[in-house]
Protein backbone atom coordinates (compact mmCIF):
# COMPACT_ATOMS: atom_id res chain seq x y z
CA UNK A 1 0.00 0.00 0.00
CA UNK A 2 1.35 3.78 -0.14
CA UNK A 3 2.12 5.96 2.54
CA UNK A 4 -0.82 7.78 4.41
CA UNK A 5 1.16 11.43 4.31
CA UNK A 6 -0.65 14.01 1.83
CA UNK A 7 1.30 14.04 -1.63
CA UNK A 8 3.65 10.74 -0.35
CA UNK A 9 2.81 7.80 -2.85
CA UNK A 10 6.14 5.52 -1.17
CA UNK A 11 5.41 1.92 -1.12
CA UNK A 12 4.82 0.61 2.37
CA UNK A 13 3.75 -2.37 4.87
CA UNK A 14 3.56 0.13 7.15
CA UNK A 15 0.87 2.99 7.40
CA UNK A 16 3.56 5.18 6.88
CA UNK A 17 6.93 5.20 5.08
CA UNK A 18 10.49 5.41 6.51
CA UNK A 19 11.06 8.35 5.26
CA UNK A 20 7.72 9.24 7.49
CA UNK A 21 8.40 7.91 10.17
CA UNK A 22 11.70 9.25 10.54
CA UNK A 23 10.28 13.04 9.93
CA UNK A 24 7.93 12.39 12.35
CA UNK A 25 10.38 10.83 15.32
CA UNK A 26 12.26 14.24 15.03
CA UNK A 27 8.63 16.58 15.20
CA UNK A 28 8.08 15.13 18.15
CA UNK A 29 11.23 14.95 19.98
CA UNK A 30 10.46 18.83 20.47
CA UNK A 31 7.02 17.80 22.30
CA UNK A 32 7.73 17.92 25.89
CA UNK A 33 9.99 20.70 25.99
CA UNK A 34 7.34 22.80 23.85
CA UNK A 35 4.29 21.90 25.99
CA UNK A 36 6.74 22.85 29.53
CA UNK A 37 7.58 26.21 27.48
CA UNK A 38 4.47 27.32 26.23
CA UNK A 39 3.05 27.34 29.67
CA UNK A 40 5.70 30.45 30.19
CA UNK A 41 4.43 32.17 26.88
CA UNK A 42 0.70 31.96 28.61
CA UNK A 43 1.77 33.75 31.53
CA UNK A 44 3.62 36.25 28.96
CA UNK A 45 7.25 35.30 29.99
CA UNK A 46 8.35 33.34 27.01
CA UNK A 47 9.09 35.01 22.82
CA UNK A 48 5.97 35.50 21.32
CA UNK A 49 5.14 35.28 17.51
CA UNK A 50 4.89 38.47 15.84
CA UNK A 51 1.34 40.49 15.04
CA UNK A 52 -0.11 39.26 11.77
CA UNK A 53 0.51 35.54 11.98
CA UNK A 54 -2.27 33.42 13.48
CA UNK A 55 -3.27 30.40 14.77
CA UNK A 56 -5.59 27.66 14.01
CA UNK A 57 -8.15 28.38 10.87
CA UNK A 58 -8.54 32.27 12.18
CA UNK A 59 -7.80 34.95 9.55
CA UNK A 60 -4.49 36.30 8.50
CA UNK A 61 -3.48 39.57 10.07
CA UNK A 62 -5.81 38.28 13.56
CA UNK A 63 -4.17 37.41 16.64
CA UNK A 64 -5.64 36.15 19.92
CA UNK A 65 -3.92 36.92 23.14
CA UNK A 66 -0.26 35.02 23.51
CA UNK A 67 -2.21 33.13 26.35
CA UNK A 68 -5.16 31.54 24.10
CA UNK A 69 -2.58 30.51 21.30
CA UNK A 70 -0.54 28.82 24.10
CA UNK A 71 -3.79 27.05 25.55
CA UNK A 72 -4.46 25.74 22.40
CA UNK A 73 -1.39 24.78 21.12
CA UNK A 74 -0.91 22.58 24.64
CA UNK A 75 -4.11 21.07 23.49
CA UNK A 76 -3.18 19.84 20.35
CA UNK A 77 0.27 18.66 20.98
CA UNK A 78 -1.02 17.00 23.87
CA UNK A 79 -3.10 14.88 21.27
CA UNK A 80 -0.40 13.68 19.06
CA UNK A 81 1.01 9.97 19.56
CA UNK A 82 4.63 9.53 21.90
CA UNK A 83 6.47 7.08 19.07
CA UNK A 84 6.10 7.59 15.82
CA UNK A 85 6.69 3.51 14.72
CA UNK A 86 3.35 3.02 16.85
CA UNK A 87 1.18 4.78 15.12
CA UNK A 88 2.45 4.04 11.07
CA UNK A 89 1.51 0.22 12.33
CA UNK A 90 -1.58 0.78 14.05
CA UNK A 91 -2.98 4.12 13.17
CA UNK A 92 -4.72 4.21 10.04
CA UNK A 93 -4.86 8.00 10.25
CA UNK A 94 -0.94 8.72 10.72
CA UNK A 95 -0.42 10.64 8.11
CA UNK A 96 -2.73 12.77 8.74
CA UNK A 97 -1.13 13.15 12.34
CA UNK A 98 1.87 13.47 10.94
CA UNK A 99 0.42 16.49 8.67
CA UNK A 100 -0.62 18.33 11.94
CA UNK A 101 2.22 18.00 13.81
CA UNK A 102 4.29 19.80 11.43
CA UNK A 103 1.69 22.57 11.60
CA UNK A 104 1.08 22.43 15.47
CA UNK A 105 4.80 22.26 16.04
CA UNK A 106 6.02 24.68 13.96
CA UNK A 107 3.76 27.12 15.19
CA UNK A 108 4.40 26.19 18.84
CA UNK A 109 8.11 26.80 18.01
CA UNK A 110 7.32 30.32 16.91
CA UNK A 111 5.20 31.14 19.21
CA UNK A 112 8.01 30.28 22.10
CA UNK A 113 11.20 30.46 20.40
CA UNK A 114 9.78 33.57 18.62
CA UNK A 115 10.77 33.83 14.43
CA UNK A 116 14.21 36.02 15.20
CA UNK A 117 16.53 32.81 15.29
CA UNK A 118 16.17 33.00 19.09
CA UNK A 119 15.40 30.32 21.10
CA UNK A 120 14.10 30.33 24.95
CA UNK A 121 15.33 27.70 27.09
CA UNK A 122 13.70 28.53 30.40
CA UNK A 123 15.68 30.50 33.47
CA UNK A 124 19.17 29.81 34.48
CA UNK A 125 18.46 28.68 37.76
CA UNK A 126 21.98 28.74 39.13
CA UNK A 127 21.97 29.45 42.44
CA UNK A 128 19.33 32.24 43.53
CA UNK A 129 20.03 32.86 39.42
CA UNK A 130 16.64 33.28 37.60
CA UNK A 131 17.72 35.19 33.84
CA UNK A 132 16.75 34.02 31.06
CA UNK A 133 18.57 31.50 29.11
CA UNK A 134 18.32 32.35 25.21
CA UNK A 135 20.07 31.51 21.84
CA UNK A 136 20.31 30.68 18.26
CA UNK A 137 18.70 27.80 16.91
CA UNK A 138 21.72 25.89 16.23
CA UNK A 139 23.63 26.96 19.68
CA UNK A 140 25.38 23.91 21.27
CA UNK A 141 25.36 26.34 25.17
CA UNK A 142 24.37 29.07 26.25
CA UNK A 143 26.13 31.64 28.83
CA UNK A 144 23.88 33.23 31.16
CA UNK A 145 24.14 36.81 31.26
CA UNK A 146 23.67 37.61 34.54
CA UNK A 147 26.03 34.75 36.97
CA UNK A 148 28.13 33.83 33.33
CA UNK A 149 27.57 30.23 33.77
CA UNK A 150 27.77 28.21 30.55
CA UNK A 151 24.94 25.99 30.19
CA UNK A 152 24.68 22.81 27.17
CA UNK A 153 21.49 23.04 25.31
CA UNK A 154 20.67 19.48 25.72
CA UNK A 155 21.07 19.23 29.43
CA UNK A 156 18.15 22.36 29.50
CA UNK A 157 15.96 20.59 27.29
CA UNK A 158 16.43 17.20 29.11
CA UNK A 159 15.46 19.81 32.40
CA UNK A 160 12.75 21.22 30.09
CA UNK A 161 11.08 17.63 29.20
CA UNK A 162 11.20 16.50 33.30
CA UNK A 163 9.40 19.67 34.32
CA UNK A 164 6.55 18.48 31.38
CA UNK A 165 6.34 15.77 33.55
CA UNK A 166 4.75 17.44 36.41
CA UNK A 167 5.98 16.46 40.34
CA UNK A 168 4.63 13.16 41.20
CA UNK A 169 1.68 12.50 42.91
CA UNK A 170 -0.46 9.51 44.75
CA UNK A 171 -2.65 8.05 42.37
CA UNK A 172 -5.82 9.74 43.13
CA UNK A 173 -4.08 13.45 43.31
CA UNK A 174 -2.89 12.49 39.71
CA UNK A 175 -5.68 11.62 38.39
CA UNK A 176 -7.51 14.44 40.04
CA UNK A 177 -4.91 17.03 38.74
CA UNK A 178 -5.32 15.75 34.69
CA UNK A 179 -9.07 15.92 34.84
CA UNK A 180 -8.94 19.57 35.68
CA UNK A 181 -5.93 20.76 33.75
CA UNK A 182 -5.77 18.68 30.91
CA UNK A 183 -9.63 17.50 30.64
CA UNK A 184 -8.50 13.74 30.82
CA UNK A 185 -11.15 11.77 32.70
CA UNK A 186 -9.35 8.31 33.95
CA UNK A 187 -11.50 5.77 36.23
CA UNK A 188 -9.46 4.07 38.70
CA UNK A 189 -9.51 0.95 37.50
CA UNK A 190 -7.81 1.52 34.30
CA UNK A 191 -5.15 3.68 36.32
CA UNK A 192 -4.64 -0.07 38.12
CA UNK A 193 -4.74 -1.75 35.27
CA UNK A 194 -1.87 0.41 33.63
CA UNK A 195 0.22 -0.17 37.04
CA UNK A 196 -0.30 -3.71 36.66
CA UNK A 197 0.81 -4.40 33.06
CA UNK A 198 3.94 -2.20 33.94
CA UNK A 199 3.24 0.58 31.63
CA UNK A 200 3.34 3.32 34.69
CA UNK A 201 6.84 3.36 37.05
CA UNK A 202 5.76 4.50 40.68
CA UNK A 203 8.19 6.63 42.41
CA UNK A 204 8.81 5.68 46.01
CA UNK A 205 7.99 8.21 48.52
CA UNK A 206 8.61 8.24 52.17
CA UNK A 207 6.13 9.90 54.12
CA UNK A 208 6.46 11.58 57.85
CA UNK A 209 5.44 8.37 59.35
CA UNK A 210 7.98 6.25 57.29
CA UNK A 211 5.65 4.60 54.96
CA UNK A 212 6.15 3.93 51.49
CA UNK A 213 4.13 5.34 49.08
CA UNK A 214 3.83 4.63 45.17
CA UNK A 215 3.52 8.18 43.16
CA UNK A 216 3.64 8.67 39.75
CA UNK A 217 4.19 11.55 37.18
CA UNK A 218 1.19 13.18 35.17
CA UNK A 219 3.07 13.27 32.62
CA UNK A 220 3.80 9.38 32.23
CA UNK A 221 -0.12 8.85 32.75
CA UNK A 222 -1.04 11.57 30.28
CA UNK A 223 1.10 9.20 28.02
CA UNK A 224 -0.37 6.14 28.71
CA UNK A 225 -3.76 7.38 28.46
CA UNK A 226 -2.94 8.75 25.11
CA UNK A 227 -1.75 5.56 23.56
CA UNK A 228 -4.13 3.31 24.74
CA UNK A 229 -7.06 5.62 23.59
CA UNK A 230 -5.46 5.52 20.37
CA UNK A 231 -5.50 2.09 20.52
CA UNK A 232 -9.15 1.87 21.03
CA UNK A 233 -9.70 4.01 17.96
CA UNK A 234 -7.74 1.83 15.70
CA UNK A 235 -9.56 -0.89 16.87
CA UNK A 236 -12.96 0.55 16.38
CA UNK A 237 -12.27 1.77 13.18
Amino acid sequence: MNCTTEKCYRDTELYLCTECILEFDELLKDVPALIELLAGARAGTAVVRKPGSSVGGGPQGSRPPGSLDAMMLQAWLSQLPTRAHAAAMDNPDAGQWLYMARIWIQQARDLVWGQEEKRVYGPCETGPCMEPLSAGPDAVSVKCRNCKTVHNIPDLIDRLKQKAKGEPMPPRETREFLQKEARVFIVKKDFENWVQLGKLDPVIRVDEAGKERKMYYPGDVLKVFQEMRDRRRVKAS
